[in-house]
């Protein structure tokens, strides 16, 4: 199955904040909880454009702890033989596998993945109350964007 993924983090090559996969059978939102987050020295763009947006109705997150993330990828993904993840930014799939990786030579066990990086453009989106620097919302409108260019 096909999942389009966005990340939000803090600045450019900033720590993870939220991870959204978005597929056809299922969705996950993650977000790191606010105590992880007070602890960041957060860019000003992101406190203005992103943390407002991370809990909006239609994408309320799950809230764990980073260490956690990888875990609930494994169980997001463990129905699925083949997932193949699309991304349209380099960074969400590198924050993608850092999460995969539990400590020096461990990781998650997942199924064999296929990780695709996309030049598409999410916005603007025809995916109705879309909000734009919303992991969940923007994986939406990625997934809709992909679905569009393979049926046209």
């Amino acid at each position: 199955m096909i999942y389009a993924l966005d990340c939000e983090f803090n600045g450019f090559g900033g720590e993870l904040i939220s991870l959204a996969l978005a597929g056809e059978l299922g969705e996950l939102y993650l977000a790191r909880p606010e105590a992880e987050l007070n602890s960041l020295v957060l860019d000003p763009w992101v406190e203005d454009h992103v943390l407002p947006y991370l809990n909006v109705e239609g994408a309320r997150p799950a809230l764990l702890p980073l260490a956690r993330f990888g875990r609930a990828i494994q169980s997001f993904l463990t129905e699925d033989a083949a997932p193949v993840i699309i991304a349209d930014w380099p960074e969400d799939l590198m924050h993608l596998m850092q999460c995969l990786i539990l400590a020096p030579g461990q990781m998650v066990r997942i199924p064999d993945l296929s990780l695709q990086l996309m030049q598409v453009s999410a916005y603007p989106t025809h995916v109705q109350d879309a909000v734009q620097h919303n992991a969940l919302w923007d994986a939406r409108a990625l997934r809709q964007a992909v679905m569009s260019m393979s049926a046209g």
